[in-house]
């Protein structure tokens, strides 16, 4: 008698379902690239190319007491929280976008909130995971890369805006 238990051997696929069906869902989260961001004047959106000095710090100061001194205690120093954020963006031949990069002089106060926001990629579009920003600026710097006769670059425009620190907003 021929034994009816038996079973076809399964297939490349179906033995792949098989063992991605057992997985257990990981507990490494997804991690968020840094390519896609945003940037806002208020409610106005300018598109950068990099955004750097994204950071907030503290100065701090070691202090060693008197006659005790297996350890330190570290204090930090009140009002540091200040940093320059750098922003870099290709020269654009847009009028209008040109008018609002030359109203970004070095001088120029910025009294309107400038927000970052980081984003990632979902099924559904775009999703924001983080977002920094400040509320009171000053541009301190505006930079033009190098003009290269022989070299074939896009023109790079710089600008750094001094803050008194940045503050993680909620998304």
């Amino acid at each position: 008698m021929a034994d009816s238990t038996k079973t076809a051997p399964l297939t490349l696929q179906q033995t792949r379902e098989k063992r991605e069906s057992g997985k257990k869902a990981s507990s490494v989260p997804n991690l968020v690239g840094n390519q896609y961001f945003r940037v806002f004047f208020g409610s106005t959106q300018i598109n950068f190319a990099r955004v750097s000095n994204v950071q907030r710090t503290v100065e701090h100061e070691d202090f060693a007491e008197g006659g005790l001194n297996d350890y330190v205690h570290v204090l930090t120093r009140p009002g540091s929280q200040s940093g320059t954020l750098t922003l870099e963006k290709g020269v654009a031949a847009d009028g209008a976008l040109t008018k609002l990069m030359r109203a970004l002089a070095p001088g120029t106060r910025i009294s309107v909130p400038v927000t970052i926001l980081l984003c990632y990629r979902e099924a559904s579009g775009w999703k924001p995971v983080r977002s920094w920003g400040f509320e009171d600026g000053m541009v301190t710097r505006w930079e033009l890369g190098n003009l290269d006769g022989l070299g074939s670059e896009v023109a790079i425009e710089k600008l750094e805006i001094s803050h008194a620190g940045l503050i993680e907003q909620e998304v």
